[in-house]
């Protein structure tokens, strides 16, 4: 079986042409999906226009930017991002809205790591504004993701940083539209045990984004055996939308060429 909700991240894919213009060629190549990270520095109107013209759909893209979810100093001001995130999501007709622990900067630089706060704090505050938060995506029909990045690499100071910490948030809040981003990517450097990771949490994993490792590159050019965890996503019954947010090894082209084959 081929994987059908297959979404590219524009951020990273096609990026030899102007930002808009990789929506029409996410099409071209036959995907159904487009992701991005950021809004306020989009034209949304020009994107809902392209995206229903070729029709298109915006799978995803950041909930949050300029605040953290771990420090109550700004838990009031995350709260409202987040509420106009939802409004433009569902301007866009978007299912899904991605979560961080930490305010990223333009490159995914983490802001502040907030060392003076404790972790019970930082816990207890992201319990609490997705608790305020949930009632919110219910109404509206939008699932915020929470996703757990890597502090090896690419996040250093970070705080969510393992899927059962992300698990243990988003069950304290018992909501069908609270779930985790599983990236396969960030997990594999950070914990590995990819397959069973997967089968005990299926319940709760709301998204999935791909890349290998090293080099957040395509399926193939790195170290994860992705025809394995691919198979375990099917025999699951996972139907939900598989993000590919990676870098292109050489070009957009081959990435893309792997990418529809599995």
């Amino acid at each position: 079986m081929i994987i059908t909700k297959k979404s590219v991240c524009i951020e990273t894919i096609f990026t030899e042409v102007p930002f808009e213009e990789r929506i029409k060629l996410a099409k071209d190549f036959g995907f159904e999906y487009i992701e991005f990270w950021t809004w306020k520095d989009k034209d949304i109107d020009k994107i809902k226009s392209i995206c229903e013209n070729l029709e298109i759909k915006v799978a995803s893209f950041s909930g949050d930017q300029d605040f953290s979810l771990i420090n109550e100093q700004e838990s009031k001001e995350y709260i409202s991002f987040v509420k106009d995130s939802i409004k433009t999501a569902r301007y866009l007709d978007c299912q899904y809205l991605v979560l961080h622990s930490n305010a990223l900067g333009k490159n995914g630089e983490v802001l502040n790591p907030h060392h003076e706060i404790s972790d019970y704090k930082k816990f207890y505050t992201m319990v609490n504004v997705l608790k305020d938060l949930a009632p919110i995506a219910e109404e509206a029909k939008v699932t915020l993701v929470l996703e757990a990045l890597n502090t090896k690499i690419d996040h250093v100071g970070n705080f969510l940083a393992y899927t059962k910490d992300a698990v243990e948030v988003v069950k304290l809040i018992n909501s069908t539209y609270i779930k985790i981003l599983y990236d396969i990517y960030h997990m594999q450097i950070m914990e590995g045990d990819l397959i069973n990771t997967i089968k005990k949490y299926i319940e709760v994993i709301g998204y999935v984004h791909i890349a290998d490792v090293p080099g957040r590159h395509e399926p193939g050019t790195g170290e994860i055996n992705f025809i394995n965890v691919i198979e375990t996503l099917k025999l699951l019954n996972y139907n939900g939308i598989i993000g590919f947010e990676l870098y292109p090894l050489k070009d957009s082209k081959q990435a893309v060429a792997i990418i529809n084959s599995l």
